[in-house]
């Protein structure tokens, strides 16, 4: 796992209203709600299902996670170079299903993605959707979606 991306010294200072500094960038355009980070269709093999039938084997499994970041996260990325790395989490994903052994439930693989990506103070909300595609013929897939905020 590389360092985290964000340096334990960097504490952004958010003004009362919500925004770091002016959220307007060289373009003259204002932001206008939260940025959000994408890994589509990642695509890795992992032990995971509760019947007995799914032990002992691995399935095709596809992750998608969306990381909104706090506002004015542009502004904290130019005053601090701090950032919310997407292959950070995709090095997560990828260690746990060689590393993370047999886990019964796709909510439970989408729990850890999100608990992982809530590490970063600058991601302030993610979703997480974890879909087996091998279950059934006439589905694409199956699976869970999941929203996770930071805890005030």
């Amino acid at each position: 796992m590389s360092a985290s991306p964000v340096s334990p010294t960097v504490s952004p200072t958010v003004s009362p209203a919500g925004q770091s500094g002016d959220p307007r960038n060289a373009t003259g355009l204002t932001e206008d709600g939260q940025d959000v980070i994408l890994i589509e269709g990642l695509l890795v093999p992992v032990e995971i299902g509760i019947l007995e039938s799914e032990r002992g084997r691995t399935q095709s499994v596809c992750i998608d996670v969306e990381i909104r970041t706090v506002p004015g996260y542009r502004q904290i990325f130019r005053e601090t170079g701090a950032y919310v790395s997407y292959a950070d989490t995709v090095e997560f994903v990828q260690d746990k299903a060689v590393s993370g052994g047999h886990t019964d439930m796709v909510e439970d693989w989408a729990e850890a993605v999100a608990g992982f990506v809530l590490t970063n103070p600058l991601a302030d909300r993610v979703t997480v959707k974890v879909t087996k595609l091998d279950i059934f013929d006439e589905a694409a897939g199956v699976g869970i979606r999941i929203s996770r905020k930071r805890s005030e």
